[in-house]
């Protein structure tokens, strides 16, 4: 009897140690079976506080391949290995951001990060658009809060200067205000505490799900932000470097400064963003984050999930996001590196997201329908397409879609001038 139970708690732990391992494989068969259950009978809260809790446990795929030189790309004079990153909203409070780079990005955006502790909105928050392969959230900046996020980012940054999957990439840091906060106040406490930990950090003006945030991308409120953020940098690299220290991030300096914009800017609001960026030295600018609009969604996925507000990511946001990535580069003649963000499942999206003038791509919907091998799939199909379209690199390949199109009278009118024309 002894001996049965012993042989059965054996095959039971081998069975156990079996599957763990398999779901370490980026490209596990486990997934094709796990990701519809997940997707088809798991309510959308309770199943990203699972992979949170997986990615905690290890139980999440590993990729120790080394990434392609072809596909290394810039953001500024950071180097990044790959420009396939985990955008913010899916590790709202910091808990695990080397375990997402272990996975296979590039690098990864926590937050957004607010000063202070905030519930986030009535449940549910989250709602699936199956066939649309979209979601559509109203979180509402749920955070653990500054203090928190702070004590989290120094932890993390210990531990990956001794992991050698992890230790050279970069982790970015989205910020935003609280529902009764200050925008400016806000902004200037979430930067000076996030600053020696962040290699970049981006200011998030655009939620839909916060009242009245949109606001401050129109010009003048957008300008007091990024002034009021550079200030908050430059406190905080005097103070560091008056103590003979240096920033505890990958880059050991200076985080870069980034914007996250809305998809659902007009013309008038994107050329003023453009012109903003250029005379007021912003590093980026994440383009974009989630739409009010329906567009291209099916309409039964509609009803289905109860018609409900706040902001659609996934599938259907690809055209709007690209169309903002095209005209950003296009009126800043490139001289502002962009993260595309919004409808990437594939290598070929970013691929025609880089050519429209991204630097980097950022997923997150993606990875709910096609799975947590998506990021190594796509940096090697990425890899694939670029030598099969002859670019040495993904530098060649940023912006080539505007240097293809054929001059129109429209067109011939250099992007600097109509930036410039805003300003009379």
């Amino acid at each position: 009897m002894l001996q049965r139970w012993l042989f059965r708690g054996m095959c039971i732990a081998a069975t156990g140690a079996g599957t763990v391992i398999c779901l370490r494989d980026p490209n596990s068969v486990l997934y094709n079976v796990l990701m519809p259950l997940f997707r088809n009978y798991l309510d959308p809260e309770v199943a990203h506080k699972l992979s949170i809790t997986a990615l905690k446990l290890g139980i999440a795929p590993v990729d120790y391949s080394v990434d392609p030189p072809v596909i290394q790309s810039r953001l500024k004079d950071v180097v990044f290995f790959n420009p396939i990153g985990m955008a913010a909203g899916y590790d709202k409070q910091v808990e695990v951001p080397l375990q997402i780079l272990r996975m296979g990005f590039g690098f990864v955006e926590v937050g957004t990060v607010l000063p202070l502790p905030q519930e986030g909105n009535p449940k549910p928050v989250m709602f699936r658009l199956h066939d649309s392969k979209a979601l559509i959230n109203c979180c509402g900046f749920n955070s653990v809060g500054l203090e928190v996020a702070k004590a989290r980012l120094k932890r993390v940054r210990k531990k990956q200067a001794s992991d050698p999957l992890t230790k050279d990439f970069m982790i970015g840091v989205s910020v935003g205000k609280n529902r009764t906060g200050d925008i400016l106040a806000d902004t200037v406490n979430a930067v000076k505490g996030v600053a020696p930990y962040a290699d970049y950090i981006a200011i998030n003006v655009s939620s839909p799900n916060t009242p009245n945030l949109r606001d401050n991308q129109k010009r003048e409120p957008l300008i007091a932000v990024i002034s009021a953020a550079r200030s908050a940098l430059e406190i905080v690299n005097t103070e560091i470097k008056s103590k003979g220290a240096e920033f505890n991030n990958t880059t050991k300096k200076v985080p870069l400064l980034l914007i996250k914009i809305s998809p659902d800017v007009s013309r008038q609001e994107l050329e003023d963003i453009a012109d903003i960026s250029l005379t007021h030295h912003v590093d980026g600018i994440i383009a974009t984050n989630t739409t009010i609009t329906r567009d291209n969604v099916v309409p039964s996925d509609l009803k289905t999930a109860g018609n409900p507000k706040g902001g659609l990511s996934g599938r259907p946001l690809k055209t709007m996001s690209k169309k903002i990535v095209y005209g950003l580069y296009e009126l800043t003649e490139g001289k502002i590196p962009i993260i595309a963000c919004g409808g990437i499942s594939t290598a070929q999206d970013a691929l025609e997201m880089i050519e429209a003038g991204a630097s980097l791509c950022q997923i997150y919907t993606a990875l709910v329908y096609e799975g947590p091998g998506i990021p190594s799939r796509m940096k090697n199909g990425l890899a694939d397409l670029l030598m099969k379209k002859g670019y040495l690199n993904v530098s060649e390949a940023i912006g080539a879609e505007h240097r293809r199109r054929k001059p129109t009278p429209a067109s011939q009118t250099p992007a600097k001038t109509q930036v410039e024309s805003t300003k009379k």
